[in-house]
């Protein structure tokens, strides 16, 4: 048996930091007589400083029923999930005004190639997760909302103007977004060439998040766009905006530019790979530009770490482009041109890959890793706060109900029998599923909020 010492010093060598009560206060080494699994919940996490994803994309498996589409206005607290969208002669398959606190999950939409699947208008706190989109005019517009993820989704075809549907196609779009908690992360997109017509894959456009909880887009897998000649992959700060982070993003063929701030303030791109071979619309692999000085200056533009193979209509490689008015930018020295990127930086097939990983069991990381660290460390002795509850719903996936208001801190962290921590995920709204789903066994679930706290084992079918 390991010395707490000794477990201490893995568990700080993987990257897990410890805050509060120390080890040797949480041990009762009076019980330690066989082998006790531990979760160190107690001693662990005010917050974990990475996120943890199993692959991106839909990892639903499940069936689905068929749906009209579905129009709210004005309501609240729902769930709408396990339904096939396909054409309607409404312009969009899911639409939402003025609605709060609501989950679209496990849905299919498609095929409709002149339907928006999703448009949500004056909405508060929507999560749209582990939906499968294919061959829609655009997948998710949000228009003067606040709280809005839209992660772990895949779409196939962005059909755009190709069919006779609106305009402009995006896989999602936050159009006058603001606020905290707001997240397009850890979704696939794929475009055929002939059969899609994207703009911006992923636009962000005079939207607002706060410097403690930027607008993130985050561990999107992205492959082909065009023609447009304006079009491309990701685009921070169109017609200004500001704190937005892109971050984590690998982007394949696709289109005019690969990744991009186009105006505001507070804008970073950092740690994202753009390869595209030669296109007849081609231009550059990422570029930082106010095109809306008349709106005001753009500032704290951070561009880092970025690598980047990108080659232009003339068959000239052209990565960086950066405007005169949006200097200084920090970081600028760090981003690389890499030779050796190519279309292999993502796999041969990135839509559902998701789901064959959830079904056979393969953990994915994204931004960081899970390091088991087998701890021999008694249970903390937490009084369960009545504000916060965890159980299993009818589909056996893990929940969590928390009343507010929420700590910069609060968090959620689960471990298996053996004490490894599996997964963990700030803490925002009343209503949070966990998205990753493990193997039957028990699990022990640790939600802290400030200073209230509930630890709760849950026995997984």
């Amino acid at each position: 048996m390991q010395s707490s010492q000794a477990i201490l010093k893995r568990i700080l060598s993987a990257g897990v930091f410890f805050h509060g009560a120390s080890i040797e206060q949480t041990i009762n080494s009076k019980k330690m007589k066989s082998k006790i699994f531990t979760f160190i919940l107690g001693v662990i996490l005010i917050a974990l400083p990475f996120h943890f994803s199993y692959g991106q994309g839909a990892r639903y498996t499940g069936s689905y029923t068929e749906s009209a589409a579905i129009q709210h206005v004005g309501k609240s607290n729902f769930v709408i999930e396990g339904s096939a969208f396909t054409s309607s002669s409404s312009k969009y398959l899911i639409v939402l005004y003025s609605c709060k606190n609501v989950i679209i999950r496990n849905n299919k939409f498609g095929s409709s190639p002149v339907n928006l699947a999703i448009y949500l208008d004056n909405c508060e706190n929507i999560t749209i997760i582990d939906n499968t989109f294919e061959n829609v005019q655009s997948g998710m517009v949000a228009h003067n909302s606040r709280g809005i993820k839209f992660e772990y989704n895949d779409l196939t075809n962005v059909v755009g103007p190709l069919m006779g549907g609106g305009k402009i196609g995006n896989m999602a779009i936050f159009d006058k977004v603001t606020g905290p908690g707001n997240s397009i992360s850890y979704n696939v997109c794929e475009n055929i060439s002939g059969q899609s017509y994207p703009e911006d894959i992923i636009n962000v456009n005079q939207s607002h998040g706060t410097s403690e909880s930027p607008i993130i887009v985050k561990g999107n897998w992205l492959r082909g766009g065009g023609p447009s000649s304006s079009g491309g992959g990701i685009i921070l700060g169109d017609v200004g905006g500001s704190y937005q982070i892109a971050e984590n993003n690998i982007v394949v063929d696709p289109g005019q530019y690969g990744i991009s701030i186009a105006g505001g303030n507070n804008m970073i791109l950092r740690n994202n790979k753009v390869f595209s071979s030669r296109k007849s619309y081609n231009n550059v692999g990422i570029y930082a530009a106010n095109w809306y000085e008349s709106l005001g200056n753009s500032y704290n533009i951070t561009v880092t770490n970025n690598a980047v193979n990108y080659t232009n209509r003339d068959g000239v490689v052209n990565n960086f482009w950066f405007a005169g008015n949006v200097e200084p930018i920090e970081g600028k020295a760090t981003n690389i041109y890499d030779r050796n990127l190519s279309a292999s930086i993502l796999p041969d097939t990135i839509i559902g890959r998701a789901r064959l990983t959830s079904t056979t069991g393969e953990k994915v990381p994204e931004g960081g890793s899970v390091v088991p660290t087998d701890p021999v460390i008694s249970l903390p002795n937490i009084t369960n706060d009545p504000s916060i509850s965890i159980y299993l719903d009818k589909y056996n996936r893990v929940c969590v109900n928390c009343q507010g208001p929420y700590a910069p801190t609060a968090n959620i962290l689960a471990a298996n029998e053996s004490g490894a921590i599996i997964y963990s995920q700030k803490l925002t709204r009343y209503h949070t599923v966990l998205p990753y789903r493990p193997a039957p066994g028990k699990y022990y679930i640790l939600v802290r909020n400030g200073d209230k706290a509930h630890l709760k084992m849950l026995n997984i079918p």
